[in-house]
C-alpha cells in the first residue's frame, strides 16, 4: 500500500484493485436543523422511546401497637420493597405504645399489597391504610385570620377536653393542634390534667368574632370545673 498526498485530499490506493478512495469530511447535524432552504434534518416519532411512570396513589397509613424497638423500621421497610416513598409523619408515644401516622405515595397496583404486608408483616401492630389527596393537589389553605394558644391545668374531670373544645368550634375555631397529659400533684398525691395547643379561624372571620370573649368562656368553664384555663393571641406567629 502507497499514500499520494494530494494538496485538496488523501487517496487511498488499493494494492489488490487499485481503486481510489477518496473519504469525505462527515458532520453531524443536530436535529431539525436545517441544511437548505428544502431539506431539515427530522426523526421518525417510531424510534423515540417513551417513558412513563406507573400512576401513584397517596396513602395515609396509621399504625398503633405497644412500644418496642424497630417499629418505625418495620413499616418503612415494607413501604419501600413496594415501592413507595414516605413524605410527611408524625409519631408518639403514648402511655406505652406508639402511634404512627405516615403519608406514603406509592404506585397504584401495589396499594392492596401494601395494605396486606403492613396488617401481617410488622408484629404486634395495628395498621389501617386509606387512600389519601395527593397534597400536591390540593388547593392553598385559606389564610389564618386568627391563631390562639390554649392552656389547661387541674382536677381531672369527665368530659373536660370534649367542653373546651366545643366552646372553640362553637366560636369556628379549629385545633391545629393539641396535647394531653396527667401528672400527679406536688401535695396530697391528686391527679392533675393538663392540656395545652393551638387553635385557628381562618379568613373572613365574622362580624361579630371577639377572642376575648371566647377567652372570658373558657375561663368561666374552668372555674366551675377548679380549672385554670389560659388563651392568648397567637396570631402571626409559626404552628
Amino acid at each position: 500500500i502507497c499514500f499520494h498526498i494530494i494538496p485538496t485530499k488523501m487517496v487511498l490506493l488499493s494494492l489488490f484493485g487499485r481503486r481510489a478512495i477518496a473519504p469525505t469530511s462527515r458532520q453531524i447535524t443536530p436535529i431539525g436543523t436545517k441544511l437548505s432552504d428544502s431539506t431539515i434534518i427530522t426523526t421518525s416519532s417510531s424510534a423515540l422511546r417513551h417513558f412513563s411512570t406507573p400512576p401513584k396513589k397517596c396513602v395515609v397509613i396509621n399504625a398503633v401497637g405497644a412500644d418496642r424497638p424497630g417499629i418505625v423500621a418495620d413499616v418503612t421497610r415494607i413501604v419501600t420493597e413496594r415501592g413507595g416513598n414516605v413524605g410527611e409523619s408524625h409519631s408518639r408515644l403514648l402511655g406505652g405504645h406508639f402511634s404512627l401516622m405516615m403519608l406514603v405515595d406509592v404506585a397504584s397496583s401495589e396499594m392492596d399489597g401494601l395494605h396486606e404486608q403492613l396488617s401481617t408483616g410488622v408484629e404486634g401492630l395495628s395498621t389501617s391504610c386509606f387512600e389519601a389527596i395527593d397534597p400536591k393537589k390540593v388547593e392553598i389553605s385559606p389564610r389564618i385570620g386568627f391563631a390562639g394558644k390554649f392552656k389547661l391545668s387541674g382536677a381531672d374531670n369527665p368530659g373536660i377536653v370534649h367542653k373546651l373544645t366545643s366552646v372553640l368550634s362553637r366560636n369556628s375555631l379549629t385545633i391545629g393542634h393539641m396535647k394531653t397529659s396527667n401528672e400527679e400533684a406536688p401535695f396530697g398525691g391528686t391527679e392533675l390534667f393538663a392540656m395545652e395547643g393551638r387553635a385557628v379561624a381562618y379568613e373572613p372571620l365574622a362580624s361579630n368574632f371577639d377572642w376575648k370573649k371566647i377567652r372570658g368562656e373558657l375561663q368561666e368553664m374552668g372555674e366551675s370545673m377548679n380549672c385554670d384555663i389560659e388563651f392568648q393571641d397567637d396570631t402571626g406567629s409559626p404552628n
